[in-house]
């Protein structure tokens, strides 16, 4: 059967066509909006902006209730706040509020009562035929006399209150020549199509210089984040309050509505163009916060507190603020955002021209983006795994973040950040985990088999580039370890063969575990004895140092087992360790059928006889100079003597291993002594050598070598060595 094979690449390109798809074709509402709220972040890292200077917003806000009264205010009260607005020389006066319903006298009120059977269609008439209210007049008159007001309307789904043929501030609609039907068709079905208007009293809307809807529709999540621009109401393009109010301060024409093409389209406003999309939004390029327009409360202008200078030649804008009437809107920026200052962002986007845009291209440009970081982690994952690898997925979320939000604070262009990121997260981990099931599902069974044998350092290693392992070695300094079993041959005789396997596979794994602890390789076992290595395979700077650790925790580790030996009636192992540090040869010795890896030199030969040397001095630990050396003020040791071993003319400065830096204090008085009566030894002091080292044993009852140095002082008393003697010892056995 045919199987298609994934490799990282298809894997990539799978990634990046399922999210490339949902891109196009927006098939998760929910992801829309998570790529819409991560989008606000740009703006709350941007921060608040400068505003315009010429916008001003009245606000009917909590203040101004306490003072003129409960809202909606009498016509009589609007009307003296737009004649104290053009008082003060206002260029342009907004509502943001509607004055739908005429002021109807208690008698009126009544006769609804009574006539509540009546549709709304027949009671509009009968009120038509009824008196005019003085508060209705003296509101238009105000309006009609201030010859700069814009009244505010809405558009309603559920029914409104206007004529036929209400007054609407329209656009001069263009398209390019040549168009399409269908795309004709296309384009008026994408602006919003309402069936009704909620609209001012129509002596309010003759006296009014001109109208504008004041719709805002939340995003799904509720969140406003667009601006309608354009509604379509019969065969009439309407326009926003916002744009109305523009063009009577600009002193302009009807504004035009221009479709560019068949996927972008744009409003002209005398010089000024206005960018929007096909469903007639525009996203509002948020300055801050509520208030970030300044405030000026109603009852401060009713009452002649507000300074001219505070008004002459602004655009005032109308609205309620206060929280009882709660006209607030959820704004990327402010949970609780005056619904009249979305307006005032508006117009200060128009006169600033400073647009947050969405491209046309912007969808095509993003599935760019996945599609080459797809490429991009797919070539650079191949080198560059683990740390390095993250390294590499983290700094192209990174280059894209920081790129996208450049492009957005320095050219207003908005860009995706859900799907891009999602790109480069879902692709870095799609193929991570494939390495580590597929490409490394290998080596992992490899690397298992291995440290069954070796330390699991070497076991990574060697999975890792088995490939290059081959004939031949390296030559550095490494630190080598010899141990056996003092008397294992006795030992083994006296035990049946089940309890000595299970006794020596109890020892060796422990001894094992404290040499991989320190970082040691296991390199052979022989019988009974341990040979480990440091330095190898990895260079290692504290090889020395290791090495001593590891041989003081495995005579530490083995007193510890003994205790649960001996419960069991098994024998007691003493074991002696030997170390030497020196240049030897790392590498693949053996043959093509058979490798093995280890070290070897005439250093290695050394570090095993110093293992045999314990048994001379009665000791259990035995390290050569070099060793010390390096090891340096880790250790306590002391000098034990000047040997020839067997196979060698050089003489070695060998020593014993007490302890760790920090137990020095234990061996300090012992030391003292010892050191006392090797230099009388040395310098043929035999009395006063062994004064000495009777004096270690009163301070260490059991100690091996002072015991040792009386008798052979005692020797050296009655046979003298020769004139050339040095203190040098030589070993006859290995």
């Amino acid at each position: 059967m045919f199987r298609l094979r994934l490799t990282p690449l298809r894997l990539a390109l799978l990634v990046a066509a399922l999210l490339s798809t949902m891109r196009l074709r927006s098939c998760s509402q929910y992801l829309d909006l998570l790529d819409a709220r991560l989008g606000d972040y740009r703006l709350i890292q941007r921060g608040r902006q400068l505003v315009s200077p010429e916008i001003v917003i009245v606000a009917v806000d909590d203040a101004s209730i306490d003072a003129v009264g409960r809202w909606p205010w009498s016509r009589a009260v609007v009307g003296r706040l737009v004649d104290r607005l053009t008082e003060a020389r206002a260029a342009v006066i907004g509502f943001d509020i509607v004055q739908s319903e005429p002021t109807a006298p208690q008698d009126l009120s009544l006769l609804r009562t009574k006539l509540k059977d009546l549709d709304d269609a027949t009671w509009a008439k009968v009120r038509e035929g009824m008196s005019v209210s003085p508060e209705d007049e003296i509101l238009a008159t105000s309006v009609k006399a201030s010859g700069r007001t814009v009244l505010g309307y809405f558009f309603s789904k559920t029914g409104g209150n206007a004529a036929a043929s209400p007054k609407i501030s329209q656009y001069v609609v263009k398209k390019p020549k040549g168009i399409a039907p269908e795309v004709d068709a296309n384009l008026d079905r994408l602006l919003h199509q309402e069936r009704a208007v909620v609209g001012n009293l129509p002596m309010l809307n003759a006296g009014a210089t001109a109208v504008g809807f004041f719709n805002i529709e939340p995003d799904p999540d509720g969140y406003c984040r667009h601006a309608l621009m354009a509604m379509r109401y019969g065969d009439r393009t309407a326009l926003p309050l916002s744009i109305a109010v523009l063009q009577v301060y600009l002193k302009l024409g009807n504004p035009v509505l221009r479709y560019l093409d068949p996927f972008s389209v744009e409003i002209g406003l005398g010089k000024l163009t206005i960018p929007i999309g096909l469903d007639g939004n525009l996203v509002i390029n948020y300055r801050g916060q509520g208030r970030t327009f300044p405030h000026i409360s109603a009852s401060d202008v009713l009452e002649g507190r507000v300074g001219a200078d505070q008004l002459a030649g602004k655009i005032v804008i109308v609205g309620v603020t206060a929280k009882a009437v709660y006209d607030l809107r959820v704004t990327p920026l402010d949970k609780q955002f005056p619904g009249v200052e979305t307006h005032a962002n508006v117009i200060d986007n128009v006169l600033r021209q400073d647009f947050l845009i969405r491209p046309a291209w912007a969808p095509q440009f993003e599935v760019g983006v996945i599609i080459a970081v797809a490429l991009l982690l797919t070539g650079v994952l191949h080198y560059a795994r683990g740390v390095w690898g993250a390294i590499v997925g983290l700094a192209a979320l990174a280059a894209y973040l920081i790129g996208s939000q450049w492009l957005f604070v320095a050219r207003g262009l908005v860009l995706s950040v859900f799907y891009p990121s999602a790109a480069i997260v879902l692709t870095y981990s799609a193929l991570t985990v494939h390495q580590y099931v597929t490409q490394d599902r290998e080596k992992r069974r490899q690397r298992k088999a291995l440290e069954l044998y070796l330390s699991p350092s070497l076991a990574a290693i060697v999975s890792e580039h088995a490939g290059e392992m081959r004939m031949g070695g390296e030559k550095r300094d490494h630190t080598v370890l010899f141990s056996d079993v003092r008397g294992f041959t006795t030992i083994a005789e006296q035990l049946d063969a089940d309890v000595l396997v299970e006794s020596l596979n109890a020892y060796l794994g422990a001894m094992t575990d404290v040499i991989f602890e320190y970082d040691g390789m296991l390199d052979k076992y022989i019988g009974d004895g341990i040979m480990a290595i440091w330095s190898s395979p990895l260079p290692q700077e504290d090889h020395a140092v290791l090495a001593c650790r590891a041989a003081l925790s495995m005579m530490a580790k083995l007193a510890t087992m003994q205790i649960e030996w001996s419960k069991k009636g098994w024998p007691e192992f003493v074991i002696r360790i030997g170390l030497h540090t020196g240049p030897m040869i790392f590498g693949n010795m053996g043959s093509s059928q058979h490798l093995s890896l280890t070290v070897v030199g005439d250093n290695v030969n050394l570090g095993a006889r110093l293992e045999g040397l314990n048994k001379a001095y009665d000791t259990n630990i035995i390290a050569s100079e070099s060793t010390v050396q390096q090891a340096g003020d880790a250790i306590v040791v002391r000098e034990l003597d000047m040997v020839r071993v067997k196979g060698r003319l050089q003489p070695v400065r060998v020593y014993e291993v007490l302890g760790l830096a920090e137990d020095a204090s234990r061996w300090a008085a012992m030391l003292v002594y010892w050191n006392s009566g090797l230099a009388a030894y040395r310098e043929r002091r035999w009395d006063d050598a062994i004064a000495e080292f009777q004096s270690v044993i009163n301070v260490r009852a059991f100690d091996g070598p002072a015991r040792i140095y009386i008798a052979r002082c005692k020797g050296l008393m009655e046979s003298p060595p020769p004139e050339d003697w040095g203190g040098v010892r030589t070993m006859e056995e290995k």
